[in-house]
């Protein structure tokens, strides 16, 4: 877990970062030699930046990005390189999340 400032609290938009390894765990989830990285904030993104946005988008792909930038900036705290190193990256947002849940 990564805490960007103690004073704002787990619910101020992108203060919190959560990571996990699970490869750690159970290395069988991922090819040999190779390792999972889950992060993610802490549902606190805010639902009005998405809400008009359509997915598959050029600003959908703009945004995810540059919302996304605070997990890779919290990922770079643990592991510097992992943006040379990541061979895949799926970005989730709001908007994956409530396809998936249907909600």
């Amino acid at each position: 877990m990564v805490v960007n400032s103690w004073e704002g609290g787990v619910d101020t938009e992108q203060n919190v970062v959560n990571i996990s390894i699970p490869t750690m765990i159970d290395p069988s989830v991922a090819p040999p030699g190779k390792h999972l990285i889950h992060a993610y904030t802490a549902a606190n993104e805010p639902w009005d930046l998405w809400k008009d946005v359509k997915r598959g988008s050029e600003r959908y792909r703009e945004l995810k990005e540059e919302r996304s930038e605070c997990l890779w900036k919290a990922l770079e705290q643990v592991i510097p390189d992992v943006r040379e190193r990541a061979e895949l990256t799926l970005v989730g947002s709001p908007l994956t999340h409530q396809r998936f849940v249907r909600r």
